[in-house]
């Protein structure tokens, strides 16, 4: 008996490289954990809202399954957010599954899906499993969209446009006129659009955020989010996935199939979502003014070291660093600063695709300064060992 071929297929470097870092710590050796945007694993919190709806909610009646599309005040007040009716927010646990759904509605196999290069590792993954085929158009030196790049990678097996924005693994933010040309190719090729916007409150600079289902009229938007970045909960496990412009509503029937068949996501956490949008994202100046001072640091300290380069990420939790001068891989790279110094980063070919010659990690930018500090001294210290 042997396990599935698709089962095989499933990649997720973001914690497949916590496995050789618990062999580490076995041996004794203390690791510093930069490999994944969990805000709630350092010192950034939640809204107090949302833990007191949760604890209301283990009192009342929602003990039961809750239902399938999405606690129906949930839904109403994400349809507030995103301009649309209660009818096209489905609730997700977490915006992943609402990756799985979008990506199963989407492809079949044989087909194609076209994602941004750096790109979040969950899209090729799914596409991989069902056999269909994740294809990469390419970004600037800025890491923003080539809307032309995206035009020669359509063909008949394209079935939709992933933009991520802001980035991850990078933090940009994509200017109004690429997202408006990426709407414009995807309306000349009756293309869907799944837009993931995730970290679009996680603002680092003042630069304006705009969102794909305020620019794309002609073809399907499916947006996602969730309470895992811009309300530092990831442990909630509470996302959705709002459908604009669906004039047919087959998109909209196929979602709700897909909610149906795994009955639900957790009522008590989606009661403290309810309180979490009510309540609004005024909570986070605070907490970004941290984050940004934390991005300030680590991308001072990474220009310092010679062999090393970063673009300060305008957004998000993370930054994407370039490497020189080292004789491998970046798995390589990232299992001998672990093994060596004790700082686990993530190996850029888990975002980045076909440059092999170019060698990148993802970092967070969430530990606080003394430990942020400490893995630059350690990264400086790696870096001067293979000069």
């Amino acid at each position: 008996m042997k396990p599935s071929h698709a089962s095989s297929l499933v990649r997720y470097a973001i914690r497949d490289v916590v496995l050789e870092a618990k062999k580490e710590e076995k041996k004794g050796k203390k690791i510093i954990y930069l490999n994944i945007g969990d805000p709630a694993v350092y010192d950034f919190s939640p809204p107090q809202c949302i833990m007191d709806g949760v604890k209301k909610a283990l009192d009342g009646p929602y003990k039961a399954y809750a239902f399938s599309l999405g606690d129906p005040e949930l839904r109403q007040e994400i349809a507030k957010i995103e301009g649309c009716s209660p009818d096209e927010v489905f609730v997700t646990a977490g915006l992943s599954e609402g990756v799985d759904f979008g990506t199963r509605i989407l492809l079949d196999a044989g087909d194609s899906i076209l994602l941004p290069n750096p790109t979040y590792p969950l899209y090729p993954t799914k596409a991989d499993v069902i056999g269909a085929k994740a294809h990469f158009y390419e970004c600037d030196g800025k890491w923003v969209p080539d809307p032309d790049d995206i035009r020669k990678r359509i063909d008949k097996k394209t079935k939709g446009i992933v933009v991520i924005n802001p980035n991850n693994p990078t933090g940009a933010i994509y200017p109004y006129k690429v997202l408006k040309e990426i709407g414009d190719i995807a309306a000349e090729h009756d293309l869907p659009v799944f837009a993931d916007e995730v970290y679009d409150h996680v603002l680092l600079d003042d630069v304006e955020m705009h969102k794909m289902k305020n620019i794309v009229k002609d073809v399907p938007v499916f947006s996602g989010n969730s309470l895992s970045k811009n309300f530092f909960y990831p442990g909630a496990r509470v996302g959705y996935v709002a459908v604009h412009h669906d004039k047919g509503g087959e998109f909209l029937d196929a979602f709700t199939r897909m909610c149906n068949q795994r009955l639900s996501v957790n009522w008590e956490f989606q009661r403290g979502a309810i309180e979490a949008y009510r309540g609004g994202f005024g909570f986070l100046e605070p907490e970004l003014k941290r984050l940004r001072k934390r991005r300030d640091i680590i991308c001072k300290r990474i220009r310092e070291i010679p062999g090393l380069s970063v673009a300060a990420p305008p957004a998000a939790m993370y930054a994407f660093v370039k490497v020189e001068g080292y004789k491998g891989n970046d798995w390589d790279f990232v299992y001998d600063l672990l093994r060596s110094e004790g700082v686990l980063v993530v190996p850029g070919s888990a975002f980045y695709k076909n440059h092999p010659d170019e060698l990148y990690f993802r970092t967070n930018l969430l530990p606080d300064k003394e430990t942020l500090e400490s893995a630059m001294d350690k990264l400086e210290n790696f870096m001067k060992k293979i000069a």
